[in-house]
């Protein structure tokens, strides 16, 4: 699994005859990443060789073996973005705004002295539901509205749109781990007559403000170009969920 993701990820680039090392030494540098003791770092890569990168997603809390669970306990994992030789390659995807975004901050909220680090966005997904993983009573659940916007509730409210699905969430790990390496799975939604995420950009690709941030939709036939945030869905593009287990405390009091 982890050779597939490399070999997926980091292709030779054929303009340039990089090779697929080359291409992750370049990412690496544009996307530096760091683990301390208070974070939790969705992407860690390795030198092995001269040639051989091992690209993983390690959660700090993964110390311990993981249990083996039932559909009816949740899974807790951070997740990035998957699409080879574009912006949002190896990004995570953050909570921010009751939208799900590549290229903005986690947003989060906290009203007492004691609060989780609020700095990561972990998601918790069981019995094709999925909701944010937080500590506020009664939780945030995610939902995928009408025109395919991936989104999540506020904190004390169960309100959405009128028509959104809320119960065809799929995420896995593999329980035996990728051949001994950090276990890797996905996330994925398919409901309302549609599947796949896309990541639309906010501003036009050539555009003088760049296409920074995308924000998150299922690619659903009610989307339309207005529903877009640059005016057209043919903007957006296809994405996999790459994800890796969380372990530890909730990551945050409430996503805003």
């Amino acid at each position: 699994m982890v050779d597939y993701l490399i070999t997926h990820f980091f292709p030779p680039t054929k303009a340039t005859g990089a090779t697929g090392a080359t291409e992750r030494s370049r990412l690496h540098a544009s996307f530096p990443l760091r683990m301390t003791p208070h974070q939790f770092t969705f992407l860690h890569i390795k030198m092995l060789s001269s040639t051989s990168l091992l690209l993983t997603l390690l959660p700090l809390a993964l110390t311990t073996p993981i249990t083996p669970r039932t559909n009816d306990t949740p899974l807790r994992f951070g997740a990035i973005a998957a699409r080879s030789a574009s912006p949002i390659h190896l990004q995570s995807i953050n909570a921010n705004g009751q939208a799900f975004w590549i290229g903005k901050e986690t947003a989060t909220y906290c009203p007492i002295e004691s609060c989780p680090a609020g700095n990561q966005t972990v998601f918790s997904a069981a019995n094709g539901g999925a909701s944010l993983d937080v500590v506020v009573p009664g939780g945030q659940s995610i939902f995928v509205a009408p025109n395919g916007k991936l989104s999540y509730t506020i904190a004390h409210s169960a309100s959405m749109p009128a028509g959104s699905a809320v119960k065809t969430f799929t995420a896995t790990i593999p329980p035996n781990g990728n051949g001994g390496g950090i276990p890797l799975g996905s996330f994925s939604f398919k409901g309302l007559g549609g599947e796949g995420f896309l990541a639309c950009p906010s501003h036009k690709v050539d555009s003088k403000e760049g296409p920074y941030p995308y924000q998150v939709f299922v690619n659903v036939p009610a989307m339309s170009d207005k529903d877009a945030p640059s005016g057209s869905k043919a903007d957006c593009l296809g994405f996999s969920a790459v994800i890796a287990e969380y372990e530890g405390d909730a990551a945050a009091w409430q996503y805003t």
